[in-house]
């Protein structure tokens, strides 16, 4: 069983970044702005190495070492492009790829194929207007204007599988599941909207696999995300019956990308837009049930927890209209301990489907700006990671 950590490239410099916001410009800025909203909001949450420079391959290898030496197999790598732009793609090719200890982990790619767009809590800084008006673009907080709007061709499939056929899957640690390379995706709605049906989007995974195979591999193993879809299907921000669609799209697996939807959703006040650790539990076994046996291998993952208020426009004060600007309650009462707790459950969830390659998936290594992070911070020092290494005995 892989034990895999989501890794989220969005701590080191980058030229979109140093374009939009200025020269050597970061999510660590977020996080050391941060601030506390209410008496016991655990923010700011910073990391006990400071804010360092990820795509260092010095800083990679401690990185690697640490996620090793407590039980983590495998990262998974958010992976950013848009018709041919890469983004965030150094902390991979640059840090990962050239650090020296890179064998003592596994990795594959998923494509974070969702529109991009200006953060609020960096509307002051850039350069550009923004407009006025706030949209829902797919991903988390990409409000005001869109600066990398995702595009979807069968085309660019082809092109995305060759960049990544030449760039990653001939690493011997590349990650692979019955013999072939995995590949993933975040989003599903936009890959069948903009393709226009599921049939096509089973000749763009048919191309991509005949893309590797002239690479000399044995095709694809295709991974796709059934989390953070908010429609008439979802279930706590999930889409369970989505792995029917990615079936007979010709998909292999499905998997979550985190838990932080509880059933009091509907119930939050702007006043308190706060969740119990113990209610994200809760949604933990419930959706894995619900997305356990539906035809296809179900990967589940484990919550660290969630708070993104860095992310949130400055000056923020409780209340605050959370859902018409798109911003996601704040758990509380995440602990190592109950983290653990987490574990088993996806343990449980595993044991109950049986047979296959499977992996237990962690959100996330170094989400800080969703609060969800394995690595050590002031508070809990590396307890989660010891937590972890408790679960896996």
């Amino acid at each position: 069983m892989e034990i895999t950590a989501i890794y989220f490239p969005s701590y080191h410099r980058d030229p979109l970044y140093d374009r939009w916001y200025g020269e050597g410009w970061s999510e660590w800025r977020l996080m050391e702005q941060a601030r506390p909203l209410f008496p016991g909001h655990e923010q700011p949450k910073l990391c006990t190495w400071g804010s360092f420079d990820e795509a260092d391959p010095t800083w990679m290898e401690k990185q690697i070492d640490l996620a090793a030496d407590h039980g983590i197999t495998c990262f998974l790598f958010d992976w950013y492009w848009y018709s041919g732009q890469k983004f965030m793609h150094r902390a991979l090719e640059d840090g990962f790829l050239r650090a020296r200890n890179r064998q003592r982990l596994k990795f594959f790619v998923m494509w974070a194929n969702h529109t991009w767009g200006v953060f609020p809590a960096c509307r002051e800084i850039f350069r550009g207007p923004t407009g006025t008006e706030n949209k829902n673009l797919g991903q988390a907080l990409a409000y005001d204007r869109p600066l990398l709007e995702i595009k979807h061709t069968l085309a660019d499939l082809e092109r995305v599988a060759e960049y990544c056929c030449a760039r990653y899957l001939r690493e011997p640690n590349y990650l692979h599941i019955d013999g072939r390379p995995v590949f993933s995706f975040w989003r599903w709605e936009e890959l069948e909207l903009q393709l226009g049906s599921v049939t096509a989007v089973a000749e763009g995974f048919d191309r991509m696999r005949a893309v590797a195979r002239r690479h000399g591999f044995p095709g694809l193993h295709i991974m796709v995300n059934i989390a953070n879809y908010e429609n008439p299907h979802t279930r706590h921000c999930w889409w369970p019956a989505l792995a029917d669609r990615v079936k007979q799209a010709g998909g292999d697996s499905v998997f979550g990308y985190n838990v932080a939807r509880t059933p009091g959703f509907p119930a939050l006040t702007n006043d308190r837009p706060l969740v119990p650790y113990d209610d994200v539990l809760a949604s933990h076994d419930e959706l894995f049930r619900l997305c356990e046996n539906r035809g296809l291998p179900f990967h589940p993952v484990a919550t660290v927890g969630f708070d993104n208020t860095p992310r949130w426009h400055r000056g923020v004060t409780l209340p605050v209209d959370f859902r018409k600007l798109f911003y996601e309650p704040i758990v509380t009462g995440n602990t190592p301990t109950k983290f653990g707790q987490a574990l088993a459950l996806a343990r449980a969830s595993i044991e109950r489907c049986g047979g296959g390659e499977r992996m237990l998936l962690i959100n996330a290594w170094n989400e800080w700006t969703e609060g969800c992070y394995l690595l050590p911070d002031q508070r809990h020092g590396t307890g989660y990671l010891e937590a972890l290494a408790k679960a896996l005995g």
